[in-house]
C-alpha cells in the first residue's frame, strides 16, 4: 500500500474575525487546497465525545491521530494545503513538528476596533453587537490566553489592519515559503 505523500502546508490561526477565511479563500486562488480544521476533527469522532476547537470530536484524541487524518485527505498530490482555523496552539505546533513536508504557521490578527467595524459592516450589525460576538468567540477559543504561545510558534504574524492588497501580499509571501522550503520534520 502506497504511503500518502505530505504536501507543503500552511496552518492558519488568528483572532476572531481577523481574516482567516479570507486568507483561506485567497490561498485557494493561489492554488492551495483549502481545508477547514473541522473536516479533520469530525474524522476523529468515534469514542467518547468531547468538544475541541468548537467541534464535537472524540475526547483525548492524539495529535498524531490528527496528523494521520490530514494525510488521509483525498490525494491532492503535492498541491499545498491551507488548513484553517486552528485555535489550539499546542495542536498546531505538534502538526508542524510532525509534518514531513514544509509547514508554516500563519497567525492573523487585527485590533478589536478594526474587527468590530468590519464585522458590523459585513453583517449589518451595530458595533456593540459585533463587539459582543467577537469577544465571545475570542473567549471561547481562549485566543488572548494563547497569544504568547502563538507568538512563540508562528512563522508569519499577519496584522490585517491595512488594505486587502497588503494583506494578500503578506499571505503570498507565507505561501511562497512553504513552496521553497527544504521540508522534512521540523526541529
Amino acid at each position: 500500500m502506497r504511503q500518502p505523500v505530505a504536501p507543503p502546508m500552511l496552518l492558519l490561526a488568528g483572532t476572531s474575525e481577523a481574516g482567516k477565511s479570507s486568507a483561506g479563500e485567497y490561498l485557494a486562488a493561489l492554488g492551495a487546497r483549502r481545508v477547514k480544521i473541522r473536516t479533520i476533527l469530525v474524522r476523529l469522532g468515534s469514542g467518547r465525545q468531547a468538544y475541541h476547537e468548537g467541534v464535537e470530536t472524540r475526547e483525548d484524541f492524539g495529535y498524531d491521530e490528527f496528523v494521520s487524518k490530514l494525510l488521509e485527505l483525498p490525494d491532492g498530490g503535492e498541491t499545498p494545503l491551507a488548513v484553517e482555523s486552528f485555535i489550539d496552539a499546542a495542536l498546531a505546533a505538534t502538526v508542524k513538528r510532525k509534518w514531513s513536508a514544509p509547514c508554516a504557521i500563519t497567525f492573523i490578527t487585527a485590533p478589536e476596533p478594526v474587527r468590530v467595524r468590519r464585522l458590523a459592516e459585513a453583517r449589518g450589525l451595530t458595533a456593540d453587537e459585533a463587539r459582543r460576538i467577537i469577544r465571545r468567540k475570542d473567549e471561547r477559543k481562549r485566543v488572548h490566553e494563547q497569544i504568547p504561545a502563538w507568538r512563540a510558534i508562528a512563522d508569519h504574524w499577519v496584522d490585517n489592519t491595512a488594505d486587502i492588497i497588503t494583506f494578500r501580499a503578506r499571505l503570498h509571501d507565507a505561501f511562497q515559503t512553504i513552496q521553497t522550503s527544504s521540508g522534512g520534520i521540523q526541529p
